[in-house]
């Protein structure tokens, strides 16, 4: 059986991203989500349009480059 849900490190090394993008991509709603009690996950279909916006976007001339967070806000 096809897997129907991957974890955040699942992705992180399927995409060769790291986890801050992640991270950001989630937060921009640039990535789909879905929390089972702790743990945050995906379906493998929303990992795939998440690359294929970056991809598009690069495309057009419009590169995608999520900002790390400012000390200040990693501390809120």
């Amino acid at each position: 059986m096809e897997k129907i849900k991957v974890s955040l490190g699942e992705i992180v090394e399927a995409t060769g991203e790291s986890l801050p993008t992640v991270h950001a991509a989630i937060k921009c709603g640039h990535l789909r989500t879905f929390l089972v009690g702790r743990r945050r996950y995906a379906r493998p279909n929303d990992v795939r349009a998440w690359i294929d916006h970056l991809q598009s976007e690069s495309d057009a001339g419009r590169p995608i480059a999520y900002r790390a967070r400012s000390i200040t806000e990693r501390r809120a």
